[in-house]
């Protein structure tokens, strides 16, 4: 005699799709990656630095401010000065000394600049030292180009 309930039965249930309905199934594409996803990178800094950012921002706000009809965050900031040091890296001093302050800042690069970083051949590979230092180094020696006489305006185009 059979039960009622299928849970009950001798015979196994089949489960899922049967292989001739599976091959008639097309086949998942794999989604394509956003052009405009970015990348966070966080960069240690010391209390000097972070002071010369923070002014360096707030005295490009006012010239930002009036082209783009938005205030300039710390981020889109730093992101520039990061972009531009990606761009000139003959003004990068690879020897300036550093330390992990746990203090950090925010940079927020497109995915296609970030691999110029920590890509498979980014500069964090051919240098041998961490994707923060490799940011550290680049806004350092950027904030020593601006004080050298180095322009915010030609940074910010």
């Amino acid at each position: 005699m059979e039960s009622l309930n299928p849970m009950f039965q001798d015979k196994p249930l089949k489960k899922g799709i049967s292989t001739k309905e599976e091959s008639e199934r097309p086949l998942k594409r794999k989604r394509q990656t956003r052009s405009d996803k970015c990348h966070n990178i966080k960069f240690p800094v010391t209390t000097v630095m972070q002071m010369k950012l923070r002014t360096y921002c707030k005295q490009m706000n006012g010239l930002y401010y009036t082209q783009a009809r938005q205030a300039l965050s710390q981020t889109v900031f730093n992101t520039s000065l990061l972009q531009f040091g990606l761009h000139h890296t003959e003004i990068i001093d690879w020897t300036l000394p550093y330390q992990d302050t746990k203090t950090y800042m925010h940079t927020m690069l497109k995915e296609q600049e970030y691999q110029r970083i920590g890509g498979p051949y980014g500069l964090a590979i051919q240098k041998q030292v961490s994707e923060r230092k490799v940011v550290f180094f680049m806004m350092a020696s950027v904030l020593l180009w601006i004080e050298k006489g180095g322009s915010l305006e030609k940074i910010l185009q």
